[in-house]
C-alpha cells in the first residue's frame, strides 16, 4: 500500500501566487474538468517542476527517518516523455530514469537511487510529442508509517468570520472530504469573539472562548486535544489558512514518517505582496532577540531552493501561522502573553527540533507593515520578559535592548511608539504577577496611543520626495546630530520647515529626519502614511520617564529576574490554564 508524501500541485485560486514557484518555464494549461491539478501540454511543449512547491526535498525526508522506499506515481494520457532528475547541493543534475508515454498510463516507478541519496532535490519534467494531459503525479512510499497521527488543527479566531468561513469551506472541499484524511485530521476553531455560527464552518468543531488572545486560544485548543485522549499531534494555524491545502497533507505525511519525538514542523512564512520572498523559515534566539532565518530569500531560483534546505543558524521555534508537533512532547503550555512572543517561548520551553520544508508555507502581510505603537508594546514586552525568563537575563543587555528601541522611536519623533516601549518596560518590571493579573489585555490596550495613519493614492508617492535609502553624512554632521539628540536640543531657527518624506524602515532614518520639524512616514509595503511633529516637551518627558524606569530596573533587576524564573513553570503549566478556563462557562459546539 502506497502513502502519498508529496503531490504535484498548481496554484490555488485566491491565494497569492507566482508561476515560478510551481512550474518552469510557465504554468501549464489547466484541465479543470479532469481534476484541480490536471494540466495539458501541446505538442512540443515541456515543463519542469524543480520549484518551491513541486521539488521533493531529499534531506528533509531522509532526516524524518521513516521513508526507506520512494516511488513516483503518474497518471498521464497522450504521447510524450517523463524524466526524473536529482539535483545535488552542488548543482549537479543527474537523470535517474525516463519513461515513454503512449496512450494512457497509470504507473508507479520505484526510485532505486533513493537509499543512496542524502541531499538535494528530486523533480521531474514532462515533454509532449503530441497533445498530452497529466492527470496526477506524486511521490509516495510503501514504507509503513512510524505512527498514524490523529491530527488536531487548532485555529484561534477573533472577529474574522469571513476569513475563517472561507478557509474552512476551502479545506472542507479539498481535504476533509478525502477518505484518506477525513478520519485523521480534525479542525478545532477556538472562537475568542464568541460570535461564530458553527453551521457556517461545517466539518470543524467550534469552541466559544473568553478572549485571552492567541496565547489563551491556543492553550484552550491544547486543553481540548489533551482532554479528548485520542489525538497524537497538533497543528497551530492562523484563521485565514493562507496556504496551499497540500501543505497540510505534506505536514501530516512528515509527522507520520518522523522518528523524532520532538519534531516541530514550522511552515515558511512568505510575503503576500511578494509571494516569492521569505519572511521567516525558522528563527533563532540570541541576546533577547529573535532573528528570522533565510529572511528575504527568493524562492524562485533553484540555487536558492537548495540553500533554503540547508541548516542555517539554530532555529528554536516556529510561528503559529503554521506549526505542528507531537502532543506527548509538550511539557509547557503557552505563556499568557496574549499575543506576540507566545510562539517563541513555547518553542524554547518545549525544546522542539525545528524542521522546515520547501513547499510547506503560508502567506502573510509583512511583519514590518503591521508594526505600530500597539505591536511595539506587545513585541518589546515579550522580548524583555523572555530574555529575563530563559535568556541570560543580564541587566545591562536588557537595558540596551529596551533603550535602543526606545531611542530609535523617540529620536525620530514617533513618540507614540516610544511611549508604548516605555509602557512595556514598566509592565515587565512589575514582575511575574503582572501577567496573572492582566490575562485580558484589552483594558491595558487603552493606554496605548496609536499613530493616526491614512491611505494615499499611488500618485501621491510619485509626486512627493519620499526617500527609501539613507544618504552619506559628514563626521561633523553626525556629531551634531548625536549631541543635539537628533535636533531636539537645537533652537527653532535651526529646524527646517519643509517636511521630510521617508519610508518608516529606511536605513539611516535618523539622519534623514534630522532638523525636520515635520515628518511624513510611509508604512512598509503600504499606501498608508502617518505624520509626526518634533515636540521637545514630549521628548524630554518620555526620556525622563524612561531614565526613571531604567534606574528602578537596575535596582530591582535581579529580584525581577528571580520572580520570572521562579513562576515561569507555573505560568506555562497545563494546570494554570485549566484553572483559568474552569471559571469560564462551558460553551462549545461543533459538527
Amino acid at each position: 500500500m502506497l502513502t502519498v508524501l508529496h503531490r504535484l500541485i498548481l496554484p490555488t485560486e485566491g491565494l497569492e501566487q507566482c508561476d515560478a514557484m510551481y512550474a518552469r518555464p510557465a504554468l501549464p494549461e489547466r484541465v479543470v474538468e479532469a481534476s484541480p491539478q490536471a494540466f495539458r501540454l501541446k505538442a512540443g511543449q515541456a515543463f519542469t517542476f524543480d520549484t518551491f512547491y513541486n521539488a521533493f526535498s531529499v534531506k528533509k525526508w531522509k532526516q524524518a527517518g521513516g521513508v526507506s522506499r520512494l516511488s513516483l506515481s503518474l497518471h498521464i494520457c497522450g504521447q510524450g516523455e517523463v524524466t526524473l532528475f536529482h539535483r545535488s547541493n552542488a548543482g549537479v543534475v543527474t537523470s535517474l530514469w525516463s519513461k515513454e508515454i503512449e496512450g494512457e498510463i497509470r504507473c508507479t516507478e520505484a526510485i532505486s537511487a533513493w537509499p543512496a541519496l542524502s541531499e538535494g532535490l528530486l523533480y521531474f519534467s514532462v515533454a509532449a510529442k503530441a497533445e498530452c494531459t497529466v492527470e496526477a503525479a506524486y511521490f509516495a512510499t510503501s514504507s509503513p508509517m512510524v505512527q498514524v497521527p490523529q491530527l488536531g488543527v487548532v485555529i484561534t479566531h477573533f472577529n474574522r468570520q469571513q476569513y475563517v468561513r472561507n478557509s474552512i469551506q476551502r479545506v472542507q472541499k479539498a481535504l476533509l472530504q478525502d477518505p484518506a484524511y477525513q478520519d485523521v485530521i480534525h479542525f478545532i476553531v477556538i472562537d475568542n469573539s464568541a460570535n461564530l455560527d458553527p453551521a457556517e464552518v461545517p466539518g470543524a468543531k467550534v469552541i466559544k472562548n473568553h478572549n485571552y488572545g492567541g496565547s489563551g486560544g491556543f492553550a484552550r485548543g491544547l486543553l481540548y486535544l489533551h482532554e479528548q485522549g485520542t489525538f497524537t499531534h497538533c497543528l497551530f494555524m492562523d484563521d485565514d489558512i493562507s496556504c496551499e491545502v497540500e501543505a497540510i497533507r505534506r505536514c501530516y505525511a512528515m509527522l507520520a514518517y518522523s522518528v523524532d519525538r520532538r519534531i516541530g514542523l514550522a511552515g515558511t512564512l512568505l510575503d503576500d505582496q511578494k509571494p516569492w520572498s521569505v519572511q521567516e523559515k525558522g528563527a533563532e534566539f540570541s541576546g533577547g532577540v529573535f532573528r528570522p532565518l533565510h529572511e528575504g530569500a527568493d524562492v524562485r531560483s533553484v540555487k536558492n531552493l537548495l540553500q533554503l534546505e540547508q541548516d542555517v543558524g539554530k532555529p528554536v521555534y516556529g510561528g503559529w501561522w503554521f506549526f505542528a508537533f507531537r502532543l506527548d512532547a509538550v511539557s509547557a503550555y503557552p505563556f499568557p502573553f496574549f499575543v506576540r512572543g507566545d510562539d517563541a517561548l513555547f518553542g524554547l520551553m518545549n525544546r522542539f527540533n525545528i524542521v522546515t520544508v520547501n513547499g510547506i508555507a503560508c502567506f502573510s502581510e509583512h511583519f514590518l507593515s503591521k508594526e505600530s505603537a500597539f505591536t511595539r508594546y506587545l513585541g518589546m514586552r515579550a522580548s524583555l520578559a523572555i530574555y529575563l525568563m530563559v535568556g541570560q537575563g543580564l541587566i545591562v543587555p536588557a537595558l540596551k535592548m529596551m533603550g535602543l528601541a526606545f531611542l530609535w522611536c523617540a529620536l525620530s519623533c514617533r513618540y507614540q511608539s516610544a511611549q508604548a516601549i516605555l509602557l512595556a518596560f514598566e509592565d515587565v518590571s512589575k514582575g511575574s504577577n503582572f501577567w496573572r493579573q492582566n490575562l485580558d489585555f484589552m483594558p491595558l490596550a487603552k493606554r496605548i496611543q496609536k499613530e493616526a495613519s491614512y491611505s494615499k493614492d499611488p500618485a501621491y508617492f510619485q509626486s512627493m520626495p519620499f526617500r527609501y535609502e539613507g544618504k552619506p553624512e559628514t563626521r561633523m554632521r553626525k556629531y551634531i546630530r548625536l549631541l543635539s539628540l537628533n535636533g531636539h536640543l537645537l533652537p527653532q531657527w535651526c529646524l527646517r520647515k519643509t517636511p521630510a518624506y521617508v519610508g518608516e524602515y529606511t536605513r539611516g532614518l535618523l539622519g534623514l529626519t534630522f532638523r525636520h520639524r515635520h515628518i511624513v512616514y510611509r508604512k512598509y509595503e503600504s499606501l498608508d502614511v502617518f505624520e509626526a511633529e518634533l515636540n521637545k516637551l514630549r521628548f524630554f518627558s518620555l526620556l525622563g520617564a524612561f531614565i526613571k524606569t531604567s534606574l528602578v530596573f537596575v535596582l530591582r533587576g535581579s529580584a525581577i529576574r528571580r520572580s520570572y524564573r521562579k513562576n515561569l513553570p507555573m505560568l506555562t503549566s497545563k494546570a494554570f490554564w485549566e484553572k483559568v478556563y474552569r471559571v469560564q462557562p462551558e460553551n462549545d459546539s461543533g459538527h
